[in-house]
């Protein structure tokens, strides 16, 4: 009695003889090898069990060029399941019942050649493959997909799909046409029997000759699903995110990041930014109610970079790459405090760097952050750890609308110490105004007040007393008046405005005869011509009608005032005061005064 071979037994028999002998070459080893393997997935039962070859097993019957049936895409497309070059969508039809698909239908999608392509009546003849099927040689079209293309050349190819057409492009309509005949047609470069509908997902996006390239091993468990990885990218299949691709320098950013099961799963495909040349995908980890999100970014122009957390609800919130940080040019870093987190930012107009910026989260001051000139202004004092400390604000228009700002807070072990501000005017560029100075400014009303915009950066003057800062009082686009502000360690923070500034300035400042003020100015009047008077450490300013920026000090001074002031018979002065020798003297409205040195 001959006991019947077992299913193992005929498989590996028919497989060994598949295989051919020890005088078949390297190349064609791996081809059948490939071919068999395809066998196997695809029908592992008709393979070890009914006389016919792998090659039959794989791509079914009427796979023969004189069979009149067209080539599968794949077959001649490097494996990619998708129309090639020269050629469009131009119809479909459906087998019922297929095993390709689970035994739901299984789509047949015709790639029609364009009108003016060179295509050519040719076959398949590669021996690495059985899909020996026409190419362009069926002047035919099913007409469902692409209607707005009238004029169309022969069938190049057809790809295959488990998903409905109209669901796999949009240019396709739902009219029925049926070939159940081609249920069992396929080729080795096709997934095999009842494919996943991650592995259906990514055929339809091309499959090993698509975009995403081939695959890396089987699907993996992921957090809420699985994911393919593949040689440019992954596809995942997670809930209740659904189905998405990652791939190039996101997919690339990604990983250097950990991959995703660090960074997190896509909640959408990549997609491309508004300016039509970024690429973006957001990510997100964990699950239930604990979930962060990422939003990973890419341009040509600076890179890629990501945003999470409190720091990518502020960039959402002015409007993500348009707003004004543009695009994520780093992950989250750490300060060098170690007590906090930033990220920075690149704006890109036309392949050009225009602005850059930053996003700080401080658990002391919150999520703030700077761009554009500000930012830079900020950077070259040092950032977090120059004086201005860590950013409190975005950047905000000023009330005239033509400045912008953006204010700051120092912290000392974890205290605000200092408070200070960046304002930027076309007519003044950026500076800083913080400390004394800052207090005393926004005293004084900030921009709005008397003095204007700053002008320059807060200084400490050459005897270390004092710290003094510049402003300047804008209308329109034009500077009308310049003033200071000092902030002496005794004396206490004082403004000059206007035409006394110009005086003191006239007089060398602080290292003058006049030293260093200590007080505002005060207004008065002698008769119907008013003047404003203002205290320095050895002297006095006068301000009138009658003589701009007079500057008095010293013996003359006190022999002045000694007389009355501005109130006394002498009255308002018209010159500064000069020194002839060991004298001093200065014209006044009443006549001359003078006064031993």
């Amino acid at each position: 009695m001959t006991t019947p071979a077992s299913f193992a037994q005929t498989l590996v028999r028919r497989v060994g003889s598949a295989l051919g002998g020890a005088t078949m070459s390297r190349r064609s080893l791996f081809a059948r090898t490939a071919v068999v393997g395809s066998a196997l997935a695809l029908d592992p039962v008709g393979y070890a069990v009914r006389p016919a070859s792998a090659y039959g097993s794989v791509c079914g019957d009427s796979a023969n060029c004189a069979d009149g049936f067209s080539v599968f895409c794949c077959t001649i497309n490097n494996g990619g399941n998708f129309c090639p070059d020269g050629s469009f969508l131009g119809g479909w039809w459906k087998a019922d019942n297929s095993g390709f698909c689970c035994g739901g239908p299984r789509y047949y999608l015709d790639c029609n050649a364009n009108c003016g392509s060179n295509w050519t009546c040719t076959c398949e003849d590669s021996p690495d493959t059985c899909d020996h099927r026409k190419i362009a040689c069926n002047q035919f079209r099913y007409g469902q997909c692409h209607l707005e293309i009238d004029c169309y050349g022969p069938v190049v190819c057809r790809l295959v799909t488990c998903t409905p057409p109209w669901v796999f492009d949009s240019s396709c309509n739902s009219t029925l046409a049926q070939d159940n005949s081609t249920a069992n047609h396929s080729a080795p470069c096709l997934p095999g029997d009842c494919p996943s509908p991650l592995v259906v997902y990514y055929y339809d996006l091309g499959g090993p000759g698509g975009f995403l390239g081939a695959q890396i091993g089987g699907e993996q468990q992921i957090t809420g699903g699985t994911w393919l990885h593949l040689q440019n990218g992954g596809v995942f299949q997670t809930f209740p995110w659904g189905t998405h691709y990652c791939h190039g320098p996101i997919w690339s950013h990604v990983e250097s990041m950990g991959g995703p099961t660090v960074v997190g799963v896509p909640t959408q495909d990549d997609a491309v930014c508004s300016d039509g040349v970024g690429l973006y995908n957001e990510l997100v980890h964990g699950s239930g109610t604990n979930l962060s999100f990422t939003a990973v970014y890419w341009n040509p122009s600076v890179g890629a970079g990501s945003v999470t957390g409190a720091a990518r609800s502020l960039w959402i919130s002015t409007g993500y790459e348009n707003g004004g940080f543009g695009y994520p040019t780093s992950n989250r870093l750490r300060t060098s405090d170690r007590t906090s987190h930033y990220t920075t930012f690149a704006k890109v107009v036309g392949g050009r760097v225009v602005a850059k910026g930053a996003i700080y989260e401080n658990p002391k001051l919150g999520t703030h952050g700077v761009w554009g000139p500000i930012y830079s202004h900020w950077k070259s004092l040092g950032f977090e750890n120059g004086p201005l400390g860590y950013p409190t604000s975005l950047v905000a228009p000023t009330s005239d609308k033509v400045g912008r700002y953006a204010t700051f807070t120092k912290l000392s072990n974890g205290h605000p110490v200092d408070h200070g501000a960046i304002y930027v005017n076309p007519a003044t560029g950026a500076f800083s105004v913080h400390g004394a100075i800052f207090s005393k400014w926004q005293h004084l009303n900030y921009e709005n007040g008397p003095v204007g915009y700053p002008t320059s950066d807060p200084r400490t003057t050459t005897d270390g007393k004092a710290q003094v800062g510049t402003f300047a009082k804008v209308v329109g686009s034009k500077i009308t008046s310049r003033s200071a502000i000092y902030a002496h360690e005794t004396l206490g923070a004082w403004v000059i405005e206007g035409p006394l500034y110009v005086g003191y300035q006239a007089h060398n400042a602080e290292v003058g005869p006049l030293g260093y003020p200590r007080a505002d100015a005060t207004s008065g009047s002698v008769g119907a011509v008013t003047y404003r008077e203002q205290q320095f450490e050895n002297g006095a300013l006068f301000d009138s009608a009658r003589g701009h920026g007079v500057a008095l000090w010293g013996s003359l001074l006190a022999a002045y005032l000694q007389a009355g002031g501005p109130q006394g018979s002498y009255g308002l002065p018209l010159t500064s005061q000069v020194i002839n020798g060991s004298v001093a003297s200065a014209t006044f409205v009443g006549g001359t005064l003078s006064a031993p040195v």
